[in-house]
């Protein structure tokens, strides 16, 4: 009797299944570029307060470069899940295996510092009391 199986679909799908896990695994708790917000004039303010003085155009330019860089070796974190004391720490770090030149990499950092920052305000997000 001749086996009639089909391995290579059953091998295809064991296959597909696995890099669907392996997908699954390696992006959760990791930021998609939707998750890394555009800047906004105010991300400039919060930057300011945290030390990190800077122009909306260069952290339009952080931002393009934390999702192209950053993203080249690992997930992205959510600029929100780390404070932004602890940012340019984490930058420095990395900058070096990103092969960011240093005003590559203060353009990050300006960005994710005011993103944490942005996302640690709780003044903004209280309500108005009115008269």
């Amino acid at each position: 009797m001749r086996d009639c199986s089909f391995p290579f679909i059953s091998d295809t799908l064991g296959l597909a299944a696995m890099l669907s896990f392996t997908c699954a695994l390696t992006f959760s708790g990791c930021a998609g570029a939707g998750a890394v917000p555009a800047p906004t004039a105010k991300n400039v303010e919060y930057a300011g307060r945290h030390g990190q003085v800077t122009t909306l155009p260069t952290l339009k330019v952080g931002r393009k470069l934390y999702i192209g860089r950053c993203s080249a070796c690992h997930g992205l974190k959510d600029p929100k899940s780390i404070s932004p004391e602890d940012w340019p720490d984490m930058v420095q770090r990395m900058a070096d295996n990103a092969k960011v030149t240093p005003d590559q990499q203060r353009a990050i950092t300006q960005y994710l510092v005011s993103v944490s920052a942005a996302a640690r305000d709780t003044s903004s997000s209280a309500p108005v009391a009115h008269p």
